[in-house]
């Protein structure tokens, strides 16, 4: 009588559980971690209302990383003393000629994002001048709350809000204690 080998099956069943190790391990140190609206109040310089109006990517100062210069015009301040018209808000990667560097998890800005921006000083050294206040928004990606202007309604990473007006200006005036402070005025049509 013959006896059927089991040694496939059990190298199958092994590197299928191996497999999926490795993408479960992947998957947990690739996912953000919440920081709540308050926390980043809180941890923030400057809470800003803006719209991108500009973009462009530099290298840093040891040419190691790409990063790119949003210029946004500032309509109203929650939390600061910026008084500025127009602030730069650096992120992580870009295109500088024919090099690209992605950043996982950074935030990515397009011309005419508008929203509120929980922004800290920025650190990076890049190889470009500018008169404008500089900042990085607090927590990444989740330091932006991006307005969808048709509906009035917004949201960051893991949250959505109803209403801007109703329900993201009094969570950030309740937590800062003080009263919205207009710098120009607002080109966005919010419902």
């Amino acid at each position: 009588m013959k006896r059927k080998s089991t040694c496939p099956t059990l190298i199958l069943k092994f590197s299928f559980l191996f497999v999926l190790l490795i993408c479960s391990y992947h998957v947990a140190f690739s996912q953000l971690t919440p920081i709540s609206l308050e926390q980043r109040i809180d941890n923030s310089s400057q809470i800003f209302e803006g719209e991108v109006i500009s973009k462009r990517s530099y290298w840093d100062e040891q040419k190691t990383h790409i990063y790119t210069v949003n210029v946004v015009n500032v309509y109203k301040v929650f939390k600061g003393v910026a008084t500025q018209k127009q602030i730069e808000i650096v992120t992580m990667g870009g295109i500088v000629g024919d090099m690209m560097e992605e950043v996982s998890h950074s935030l990515q800005l397009n011309v005419g994002d508008a929203g509120v921006f929980t922004a800290i000083d920025n650190t990076a050294k890049l190889n470009t001048r500018s008169s404008l206040t500089r900042l990085k928004t607090y927590a990444g990606a989740q330091g932006f709350i991006k307005y969808d202007l048709k509906t009035g309604t917004a949201k960051d990473s893991f949250n959505t809000y109803s209403s801007v007006s109703k329900d993201v200006y009094p969570k950030i005036t309740t937590r800062t204690k003080s009263s919205i402070k207009t710098v120009q005025k607002s080109t966005l049509k919010i419902n």
